[in-house]
């Protein structure tokens, strides 16, 4: 029971936070590529990481990893900005999104678990 009520909490802080990070736009590179939730989504990647390679036990893993940051990171608008920016006409650009948020996202995490193994 503890932890699931630990859980609802960190989800909740996990999307307070992802909300923060979405109100911080910056007009100059949102315009080109959707930094707020690319920024998101590469830190998430790498806490995950740190979070693998660290030694701590399993509930600490549900409530950080899946709790906090499965709340923080969002797949759902990544997809949804990418394809908004294809729909503009703008594939390069969406082609461009997709391929940091992957290659980004994958390299975020092996440095996470580089940093902390």
């Amino acid at each position: 029971m503890i932890v699931a009520a630990g859980f609802v909490v960190c989800a909740a802080g996990g999307a307070l936070a992802r909300w923060w990070w979405s109100t911080r736009r910056h007009r100059r590179w949102h315009d080109l590529l959707p930094l707020p939730t690319l920024l998101v989504n590469l830190s998430g990647a790498f806490a995950l990481g740190c979070l693998a390679g660290s030694d701590v036990g399993p509930p600490a893993t549900t409530l950080a990893g899946t709790g906090f940051l499965g709340a923080y990171t969002t797949f759902s608008t990544f997809t949804r900005e990418a394809h908004s920016i294809a729909a503009a006409e703008r594939r390069r650009a969406a082609a461009a999104y997709v391929a940091v948020s992957v290659v980004g996202g994958v390299a975020a995490a092996l440095a996470g678990l580089a940093f902390t193994s």
